[in-house]
Parts: structure tokens; sequence; C-alpha cells
């Protein structure tokens, strides 16, 4: 794909997301996925929970320096206001690389009162018993669902990741173990740190010019500083494992910008984190985010 034939579908992609709170908990969505009323969907603002000073107070991650109680706390809340299972959590255990693991209602509770799984950044299933959980604090969401198959993915896309297409390598996950088609598939991106807001070094951003050529995805702030367009790194390489324009979804919210959403860098490492999650419905219902 030539860089004029990216750019003019990439600027067809208008970015939508709703917010919700409930009881104190934000929640953010798209709205392209919420018409799905075979799935349910999310991303955590950080409000409504129990964690104090720099992790005040929906602190969801457990790499944190703060008590385990806290967290699982914090998830007891969370997964009340978002309506999601408690003992039906699976979570990633990211080292910002592109191992995707596919898992069961075998698996459910790995990564809080069960053993964590192996390393891995992405997750998926066709399991309706089972919730996909991955952290963030800047890094990218990736949400997959095939309504066709009903199978759905979901990873964490760190810079790393998304470099090395980690998109591609759950698309080729649910083709193996779910028989999905790509054509089928429809993505999006949750929050995640915005293109001028994500500063990288010279070396960084000429990585990204080298691996993703069709892309306008390099710039310059106020600092004089190199700055990268993750957002366009996401949508390239959904097209590039076959996903069609129309399913590509972007939230277009930047963690470092909102005060509502932890940010690694806008906090300099003394924050929390968040989770995104998936998840199949055992049954239909239709829901429509305020």
């Amino acid at each position: 794909m030539t860089r004029e034939e990216f750019t003019a579908i990439y600027r067809r992609i208008v970015p939508e997301h709703a917010y919700r709170e409930v009881n104190g908990v934000g929640i953010y969505t798209i709205p392209a996925f919420s018409a799905y009323p075979k799935i349910d969907h999310g991303f955590s603002a950080r409000t409504g929970g129990v964690s104090e000073g720099c992790f005040s107070s929906l602190n969801l991650s457990f790499t944190r320096p703060e008590q385990r109680e806290n967290v699982m706390e914090n998830y007891r809340i969370f997964c009340n206001a978002a309506k999601i299972p408690l003992d039906s959590m699976v979570m990633d255990t990211y080292e910002h690389g592109t191992t995707v693991l596919c898992v069961n209602r075998f698996d459910c509770r790995r990564g809080y009162d069960r053993p964590s799984l192996p390393y891995c950044d992405g997750l998926v299933t066709d399991d309706p018993e089972v919730t996909l959980i991955t952290g963030h604090a800047d890094c990218m969401a990736f949400y997959f669902y095939d309504p066709v198959k009903q199978s759905i993915g979901l990873c964490h896309a760190g810079w790393r990741g998304a470099l090395n297409r980690i998109g591609c390598e759950v698309v080729r996950t649910l083709e193996s173990a779910c028989g999905s088609d790509p054509k089928d598939i429809v993505c999006g991106v949750g929050p995640s740190i915005c293109p001028k807001c994500f500063e990288v070094g010279d070396d960084v951003a000429e990585s990204f010019e080298t691996a993703f050529p069709q892309c306008d995805l390099r710039g310059v702030n106020a600092k004089g500083k190199a700055t990268v367009d993750l957002w366009q790194v996401a949508a390239a390489q959904f097209l590039e494992c076959g996903i069609v324009p129309e399913h590509i979804h972007l939230m277009g919210v930047c963690t470092f910008e909102d005060e509502r959403l932890f940010s690694h860098r806008r906090d300099k490492g003394r924050t929390g984190g968040m989770a995104a999650f998936l998840r199949l419905l055992p049954e239909q219902r239709n829901r429509k985010d305020s």
C-alpha cells in the first residue's frame, strides 16, 4: 500500500468514544463495539477506587508498589460497575512483546488468585465464560471481535509490541485457533498516548519509519524532539493483516492529556494502571452507553 492510499483510508477513520460513570467508576467504550449485542467491552478510568496517593484511586495494576488487597478490592469495585463476573477474568502478563495466547474457562482467575499465565501481551478466546483483561498506563489496547465465529482478542500494545505488529499476531491467532477470516474482524484502539505527546528518540522514530513506510507518522514537538503517531501504526498493521477499513475504530483519547486516566509518562512513573476488558456475552442483550 502506498503512502497516498494509506493516508486516504486513515483520514476516513473518525475517532469516537463514549464515557460513563457507574458509582464513581469511569468506563470508556467504543460506540461501534457497543452496537454488537453479543459482546461487552471497556477501558477503566482512574476514579472510584480505594487506592491513595499517586495510585488514587482505581489502580488496577499488580506491578505497582501497592498492597495487593487494595488492587483486588479495586477489581471488585470495577467488576461491579462494569457488570463483569469477578471469577471470569484472565489477565495478560505483559512484557512488551508479541506473544498471544488462546485461553478458555480453565484459565479464569489466572493473574488474580491463581498463578499468572506465561509471559504474553495478547489473549484470544471463543469461550463466553472468559473475560479478557490487559493492563495499561499509556500503551494501546487493541480490541478484536469476529461476529461470525464469535471469537475475541485483546492485547497490550506497547511501542515495542506495536513496532513488531502484535495486532497482526492477534489476527493470526484468531485465524488459527478460531477459524476467523480477517475480513470479518472488527477492531478498535483504546485510550493511549496521542501522536503529539509520544516523544521518542531519533532511533525509535527511524525504526517506525522503516517498519511502516506507508505512514506519515513522525512529527516534532515544541522541544524539537521527535514524536511518533502510534494510532497510525495501529491502523496500518490492521490493514496489513486483512482487516477492512470500515472495521477499524479509534477512541482518540490521550492518556497523557486526560486527567481521568493514569499516565506513566505524564506522572513520571509514579502512577497506577488501568485495565481494558473484552468478553463474549452468554446471552444477547442490548445496551446503550450513556
